[in-house]
């Protein structure tokens, strides 16, 4: 805008972060509180019958909820409340809000106390990260996987999930796949470990799944009776390597092909484009990939470029044997790639 522009015109249009800010944590509430699934099921509530259903005060409640139809999400008729086509067009991606407000919001919001020098780093929500991440892996990690595991000449039959969140991930694989005989969950966070055994008891695949709450480094030496042909490390290494160095990924990729010889693994990773100025110009990139790039580097977690990612593969013993990408129709920033691997003969 020109500076001969109002002050109140140049006021509405600097406010817009706080409106966004805002908008993001409350619509991540009403995903959270339970009250978009009591909407979704009905045409419409009151505020008493939805405060009367989830505990809560019905002041606040009401301007909750008019604070949400002043932004276009719920609409009031008569005393009741009901979800716009806007809102109800949430429920593909709530897995987002779960993650990067659910999960990071208060990494977000010690960002400036961290940019000291020796300052250590932020703190984030694991369990929300996990719950988040596996439900947004339903449009990208799992299809993504599925197209790995079709360049495997035997298919997968016995499945390992390093990092498995809250099993969301395997419970899908089971319910897709009936030809996956067995698999093992290993869950590091305590929160995440226990929303993952909850969602396998609800499942019914608690025969067929077995979880751990271990790192995967504890889990390679623990001594359990496992043999995987396929094991997928979703979003894992790069908090290996911010943790740990890059020796300690190579170091722990080459101990997981020592345990299991016949292993295929599917690594999958985000490319690290943050100063590609083409791909950070891309809608996606902007609304997602730059905050996300942003919180790794407060938070322990290191992202790399796919040449970085390769020549640890390749120090590791290990080979290529397909690369691919996420569905254009969900992701056609290319930035998230999945790669199977094998040892290299």
């Amino acid at each position: 805008m020109s500076h001969g522009t109002r002050l109140e015109d140049r006021l509405i249009e600097a406010l817009q972060p706080i409106r966004s800010f805002a908008l993001a944590a409350n619509l991540y509430h009403l995903f959270q509180t339970g009250l978009f699934d009591s909407l979704c099921a009905c045409d419409s509530a009151t505020v008493s019958e939805l405060a009367k259903k989830h505990g809560m005060d019905e002041f606040r409640l009401s301007t909750f909820l008019r604070y949400l139809a002043n932004e276009g999400y719920v609409t009031e008729s008569e005393h009741a409340f009901s979800l716009t086509a806007k809102g109800r067009g949430l429920e593909e991606f709530r897995g987002w809000y779960t993650l990067m407000i659910g999960g990071y919001a208060e990494t977000f919001l010690q960002m400036g106390d961290k940019l000291r020098m020796g300052a250590g780093n932020a703190t984030r929500n694991a369990e929300r990260v996990g719950v988040g991440s596996c439900a947004m892996s339903h449009y990208d990690a799992i299809p993504l996987t599925r197209r790995l595991m079709g360049h495997m000449s035997r298919g997968c039959r016995r499945l390992l999930d390093l990092g498995c969140g809250n099993a969301l991930y395997l419970v899908e694989f089971c319910r897709m796949s009936p030809e996956i005989e067995e698999a093992w969950g290993v869950e590091p966070d305590r929160a995440g470990y226990e929303s993952a055994v909850k969602l396998v008891r609800e499942s019914g695949y608690d025969k067929r799944i077995h979880l751990y709450c271990d790192s995967a480094l504890g889990f390679l030496d623990s001594g359990v009776q496992a043999a995987p042909d396929f094991t997928v490390l979703g979003f894992v290494l790069h908090e290996v390597l911010g943790q740990s160095g890059e020796e300690a990924v190579v170091g722990f990729l080459r101990r997981l092909v020592d345990r299991f010889p016949d292993l295929h693994i599917a690594v999958i990773e985000v490319d690290w484009q943050i100063t590609n100025p083409t791909i950070m110009r891309h809608g996606l990139s902007l609304a997602y990939y730059n905050p996300y790039y942003l919180l790794h580097p407060f938070t322990g977690q290191r992202l790399e470029t796919l040449p970085f990612w390769e020549q640890v593969f390749a120090k590791a013993g290990l080979e290529i044997v397909a690369k691919e990408t996420t569905s254009p129709d969900v992701d056609s920033t290319r930035l998230e790639v999945g790669y199977l691997l094998r040892r290299a003969r």
